[in-house]
């Protein structure tokens, strides 16, 4: 798991291609909320930040150690991830979408099965509305939650394994594999692969919780009295999501590399 922080805390030194990155995604974050451009933005923000991964997990390949990968970090231009890398990126974000529709689709299916698509009727009453099902939609829906967070588990490592090709058509088939990858998924049982599996969600769910709280109660107060502040704002809120990024970059790139593959 030292390697994760190490490949993140090095990566963010590289302060001068951080701050570009900062400074790309809030232009993009700025540009959401118009009209016909905003998905576009949105789309782009994604595939930039997956080309980031797909251009660090390559330097991380060809390095030997932390401190030569930082050397090669800092020798290559921005060019290297904005341009070679966005076919892969490309791969790995449509499988995303792909499997993110399995699973919606999975969800609508036991819903409609046992009747049960009133729990959404009202959002803010949803477990009170979940108590009032039936039997077997709540035991389809636990096993539900119980296989997508197993997925999550496996996705990881195979997030990882993604971030390491060099084309769309192999991005996107190791993201779509993910799903039914059993000889991978076996794998994935080690102690190593389980450890950062459990630091990465720990992290993640902490950070995101931290955030939920702050923008409730901090960030949106504060940018309805004084709009300008968003401009403040959303370079430290896109800042903390590369770091983020960073992070889970190796992290699945780190946990895929444990199951020998």
């Amino acid at each position: 798991m030292k390697e994760v922080f190490k490949y993140t805390f090095t990566t963010i030194a590289e302060w001068q291609k951080f701050l570009f990155v900062v400074l790309v995604l809030s232009i993009l974050t700025l540009v959401e909320p118009f009209p016909f451009i905003g998905y576009t933005a949105l789309i782009f923000e994604k595939l930039i930040l997956l080309s980031i991964g797909v251009f660090l997990i390559y330097l991380v390949k060809h390095s030997k150690t932390p401190e030569s990968y930082f050397e090669n970090l800092k020798t290559n231009g921005f060019g290297s991830f904005l341009f070679h890398f966005i076919p892969a990126a490309a791969g790995i974000l449509i499988g995303i979408f792909i499997i993110g529709a399995f699973w919606l689709m999975f969800l609508i299916f036991i819903l409609e099965y046992t009747n049960s698509m009133f729990i959404f009727a009202n959002p803010h009453e949803i477990m009170y509305s979940l108590s009032k099902t039936t039997a077997i939609a709540q035991l389809l829906l636990g096993l539900y939650l119980v296989y997508l967070l197993f997925f999550s588990y496996v996705f990881l490592g195979k997030f990882g394994e993604a971030l390491g090709k060099q084309s769309f058509k192999a991005a996107f088939i190791t993201i779509i594999l993910s799903l039914f990858d059993f000889k991978y998924w076996v794998k994935t049982f080690n102690f190593r692969y389980f450890i950062i599996y459990l630091v990465w969600s720990i992290v993640i769910s902490v950070i995101y919780t931290f955030l939920a709280f702050a923008y409730i109660f901090i960030i949106y107060p504060t940018i309805v009295n004084n709009p300008n502040m968003s401009l403040l704002i959303i370079p430290v809120l896109n800042a903390i999501t590369v770091i983020i990024s960073y992070f889970s970059f190796f992290s699945a790139y780190f946990a895929h590399k444990t199951t020998g593959n």
